[in-house]
């Protein structure tokens, strides 16, 4: 049998409608910085046809939190803002300080003719606040069809549903306490590895895959291991930019910012001259190097917003780049000229960026022999490396690996760890920018 609020819940549904997607990307990031100061992480945003009907005016969104006033309930768990809306982002930005600087308790804030943004130290608290103010909607638009219901009754059975939220602060003892991270190709290896080693730390992650299904079920992983809603699939094909919008729309919406974006997409085609095809060529081309541009792109416009607002705060850019992107590769110049290219990107976006404490570097992994790259059955390096005849005199995919694995002073493939510790790295210092981190086990060295 249901309970009271859960048969408000079913006859109170929600339904989508448009807003406006640009101004979320502008206001979300800003709200973030300002609140940062007091703890605040995560900025979750939310609207739908009930939401945009109580935030026409100050009047109106307030008289949602005046249910639950007689037992503080509401106080407890959100204190409220209003702010106007503005065409002219100059002037929304100066009605955001004006109406929010030096108000530490704020928590829930709505934009008129935008949506509803809530505000948490942790994701999970940012979704329970938000959670809270949907279902007090509700049940105010309820007591409108149905004067008769006992709403003191209901209100206590919402009350104690509530009543031990806690708005914590996030461990610090992790290396990336709810950070925002996006992770480009995370359905499968390096990428996967990457969103769990950041998930380790204490980070938020989206990862975001053409691959939609294994990134989700990645997600869940995740989710089920650290605290539902820290971690988002999001299908992107990284040649489209579009779709890379929609991204960082998704991600801003969900989180409130970024501050760590890993461009690690990447495919391989190897072939000499002869063999080599120009739709392989150009489609290589477009996913190792085009790519980049247009993630960093639109990823650096939140980043922006935030450094506007907190002018000492640093995020990251990072291409996962290759130990190909260092010499060249026989038989391989499809991939290591996009990674040269990468790595010329990395240091001329390091230039652009660095006013707005963006820091842009490489990591260049050497082999990592147990991912997909390399072993995949069908695909993989060494199928293409032997067929190719890339490795003189090799007459099984067991001899393409033991002449990789001799070529490496430290006799082992890069690992998930090796990549994450130069991650690690990258992001903790505040010195380096433009620069390229080798993790070749010693069979590359920079000169």
């Amino acid at each position: 049998m249901k309970t009271p609020l859960e048969k408000v819940y079913d006859r109170i549904s929600f339904r989508a409608v448009p807003f406006p997607r640009d101004d979320i990307v502008k206001i979300a990031p800003a709200l973030r910085m300002l609140f940062m100061k007091y703890g605040t992480s995560i900025v979750v945003f939310r609207t739908n046809d009930i939401v945009s009907r109580y935030i026409k005016s100050k009047k109106d969104f307030f008289s949602v939190f005046s249910l639950l006033n007689n037992n503080g309930l509401s106080d407890k768990i959100a204190t409220p803002a209003y702010i106007d809306k503005y065409k002219d982002t100059g002037r929304q930005y100066d009605s955001i300080k004006k109406e929010l600087t030096g108000k530490q308790g704020i928590n829930m804030i709505a934009v008129k003719d935008t949506g509803i943004f809530s505000l948490g130290h942790t994701k999970i608290s940012a979704d329970r606040r938000m959670e809270f103010f949907l279902n007090l909607l509700r049940i105010k638009e309820y007591s409108l069809i149905d004067s008769k219901f006992e709403f003191d009754r209901l209100k206590d059975i919402f009350a104690k549903k509530y009543e031990k939220f806690n708005d914590e602060y996030p461990a610090q003892s992790k290396k990336l306490p709810e950070k925002i991270a996006i992770v480009t190709g995370a359905a499968r290896g390096f990428g996967k590895g990457i969103a769990e080693s950041l998930a380790k730390e204490g980070a938020n992650v989206i990862l975001a895959d053409i691959n939609i299904n294994m990134a989700e079920k990645n997600a869940a992983k995740l989710n089920k291991e650290y605290g539902n809603g820290k971690f988002k699939a999001i299908k992107v094909d990284v040649t489209d930019e579009n779709q890379i919008r929609n991204m960082i729309f998704e991600t801003v919406a969900e989180y409130g910012g970024i501050d760590i974006f890993i461009s690690n997409a990447g495919i391989l085609k190897a072939g000499d001259l002869e063999s080599m095809d120009l739709k392989s060529f150009e489609l290589c081309t477009k996913v190792d190097y085009t790519a980049f541009f247009l993630c960093t792109k639109h990823a650096s416009e939140p980043m922006k917003i935030q450094h506007q607002f907190n002018k000492d705060y640093f995020t990251d850019i990072i291409q996962i780049n290759s130990k190909s992107g260092l010499e060249g590769s026989k038989n391989n110049f499809t991939y290591s000229g996009s990674k040269f290219g990468g790595i010329g990107l990395t240091q001329s976006f390091a230039l652009e960026l660095v006013d707005f404490n963006i820091k842009v570097n490489a990591v260049c992994p050497g082999n990592y022999f147990e991912g997909p790259l390399w072993s995949d059955p069908k695909k993989g390096l060494f199928v293409q490396y032997l067929k190719s005849n890339k490795v003189p005199g090799a007459k099984t995919i067991e001899d393409v690996r033991k002449y990789y694995e001799s070529k490496i002073p430290m006799k082992r493939g890069c690992r998930v760890n090796d990549v994450a510790s130069a991650i690690f790295y990258i992001v903790d210092q505040k010195y380096e920018t433009g620069q390229v981190v080798p993790v070749t086990g010693g069979q590359v060295m920079l000169r």
